[in-house]
């Protein structure tokens, strides 16, 4: 795809923030360095690409499901920054967001996807918010002893009628998520709703003080997936003043494999735009937590094709740098300033 000069520039302008990456984990479970700088053509994501793309910050992936699994994973990536402090940055402020556009660096923003790994622990939450956590990804789907909701998520395609039955009968905030919830508005890190069951999601877009995130997925009105939030969902994460990240995975974009492409994605970004409105929308990759699927686009460098289709289709400059990350770096902010 040919890039204009206006796409380019204004892809170069932006402040790119990715929701959520799973390659630090993806090389843990693989039994690889944990070292993104070098080439890595096995993997979606590496140094080389993730700057040609001109990527700003990302949420990294930190473990969820167990605590010796987060340690290994968080000294991985502490031992990149240490390295190569040129090169990475690890988030612990919306100014060093600001430091890692100024500078060309690589922002790790800590994610959990799952807060069972706290053990319903608020110290472990405190000991992971001194390692770096700023978003708190409340569960990965799970309902187990330790996770923050009482009915495990649904998968795979489904009726917009079994949505809304979901959401009366299902079990969803613990008492423990409400506290750890309570304590990340207070400490600064931003709640994550993804994967969550819509009891849970309702419940803690209205528990949470603090605009949400729900770090990746995509509009159910175009693709009747479990992961993508309903317009009800939509426009209850606009009034918490939230912001979904759209997801480049084809599962989660259409059904149909023939129509699984880039422009399909622009319309899950138009869908959110006309339901939640333009300030509540950004993307959220998933690259390398997707398995063999091939991502649209496929890396990060290959996102100024997106700054063109955008362009395209009528979006304004200024709803296009929202997009690319003005939205998460206003709420990042939000959370910042509110914490205690």
């Amino acid at each position: 795809m040919e890039i204009s000069q206006q796409a380019q520039a204004l892809h170069d302008k932006a402040i790119l923030i990715d929701g959520h990456n799973d390659s630090i984990i993806e090389h843990w479970a693989r039994k690889d360095s944990m070292d993104l700088t070098p080439d890595w053509p096995e993997y979606q994501v590496d140094l080389r690409r993730m700057k040609a793309g001109g990527l700003t910050a990302m949420n990294s992936m930190m473990g969820g499901q167990t605590l010796h699994q987060s340690i290994e994973l968080w000294d991985g990536m502490h031992a990149q920054v240490e390295k190569h402090p040129d090169e990475y940055l690890i988030v612990r402020s919306v100014a060093d967001i600001h430091r890692c556009k100024a500078e060309g660096k690589i922002g790790h923003i800590g994610q959990l996807e799952s807060c069972r790994c706290l053990g319903n622990s608020l110290h472990v939450l405190h000991m992971q918010y001194r390692l770096g956590l700023r978003v708190g990804n409340l569960t990965h789907g799970d309902a187990a002893e330790t996770s923050l909701q009482g009915t495990r998520s649904p998968g795979g395609y489904c009726e917009l009628a079994d949505r809304e039955a979901a959401r009366r009968v299902f079990s969803g905030l613990t008492d423990f998520a409400r506290e750890a919830i309570a304590e990340m508005n207070r400490l600064g890190i931003a709640i994550d709703t993804a994967h969550t069951n819509d009891a849970a999601f309702f419940q803690a877009a209205e528990a949470s003080e603090t605009p949400i995130e729900f770090s990746h997925g995509a509009c159910f009105a175009l693709c009747p997936h479990w992961r993508n939030l309903t317009d009800d969902q939509l426009k209850a994460l606009a009034d918490n003043g939230g912001v979904i990240g759209i997801i480049f995975y084809r599962n989660f974009i259409d059904q149909d494999p023939d129509k699984q492409n880039l422009g399909r994605v622009v319309d899950h970004i138009e869908h959110a735009c006309e339901v939640a409105g333009e300030d509540h929308v950004g993307f959220g990759s998933d690259y390398d937590g997707i398995g063999d699927s091939i991502a649209m686009p496929p890396s990060h460098a290959e996102t100024p094709q997106l700054t063109q289709l955008l362009l395209d289709r009528g979006f304004s400059e200024e709803t296009i740098l929202k997009f690319w990350g003005g939205n998460f770096l206003r709420v990042l902010t939000e959370v910042e300033e509110a914490a205690g």
